[in-house]
């Protein structure tokens, strides 16, 4: 047994859709969100840049001394996930690779859409996850870097999301993967804009599960007695990301504090 929390990191507000979800698959765990907002978005930056902001975060949440660390974000998993896991102990899971799984598992004619950030679509990472698992499996990639900052402002995204698409015309796929943690926040337009017979693809939903997996591989679940809390942090405006955090964990309260991971 092991009551430690469970850390997860993201670019902003995005990362709450794997909080959901991991939340919902182990209510029995505490959990510790960091989303990185005064520096997001992480697409449009160097991977170099976006390995030192996610090293940042990793180091807040091992000062939190949690048990697993979630990185709840696309671009952070392509570019540092497997730099920063030979940097620490705790073990680190991504959502690309949950995704692709996802993905591989659905896709009934073997063509893949992956929208997300540049960083995520010039790594490649979806595209050799799904081939990795199926060979057969044609990947359409699209870089979609208009879509995070204003899914973190919550304005009306469907003309914006259909106009992001457009590239997607005509390439015949059945199975779109949000590659991006932001844009689940947003999947009623992502659905609409690609039609009723594409699957659209939230990697959260595999992440909460191989999480369960890993957590029971390990042994470290908690106590069945322990009682769960969740930290809420930033590293920008409190009050914007408990608004937002709020209307997608569909609850009252939510207490964020700020934090500088500058110096950590």
């Amino acid at each position: 047994m092991n009551n430690h929390a469970i850390g997860l990191l993201d670019s902003g507000v995005g990362g709450f859709s794997v909080v959901k979800k991991v939340i919902q698959k182990l209510p029995n765990e505490s959990t510790i969100f960091i989303g990185d907002s005064a520096n997001m978005p992480y697409g449009d930056k160097t991977t170099q840049e976006v390995i030192e902001l996610t090293r940042r975060s990793v180091n807040f949440l091992l000062s939190k001394n949690v048990k697993l660390i979630i990185f709840a974000c696309n671009t952070a998993t392509a570019a540092a996930m497997d730099i920063l896991q030979k940097e620490v102990d705790p073990q680190i899971i991504g959502v690309i690779q949950s995704g692709a799984l996802a993905a591989a598992r659905i896709t009934n004619n073997k063509k893949v859409a992956v929208v997300a950030t540049k960083v995520t679509i010039d790594s490649h990472a979806y595209r050799d996850q799904l081939q990795f698992r199926d060979p057969d499996i044609q990947v359409t990639e699209l870089a979609t870097p208009r879509l995070a900052p204003l899914i973190e402002k919550r304005e009306d995204n469907l003309a914006e999301v259909k106009a992001s698409l457009a590239p997607l015309a005509g390439k015949d796929f059945d199975t779109l993967v949000l590659g991006c943690t932001h844009y689940p926040l947003a999947q009623a337009e992502f659905e609409a804009a690609v039609g009723k017979n594409v699957q659209v693809v939230d990697p959260a939903d595999q992440v909460a599960q191989y999480t369960y997996n890993v957590m029971k591989r390990d042994h470290l679940f908690s106590d069945p007695a322990h009682e769960a809390t969740h930290e809420y942090y930033t590293t920008g405006d409190p009050v914007k990301f408990a608004n937002l955090g709020k209307s997608f964990l569909e609850v009252d309260e939510l207490p964020v504090k700020q934090v500088n991971t500058e110096n950590l």
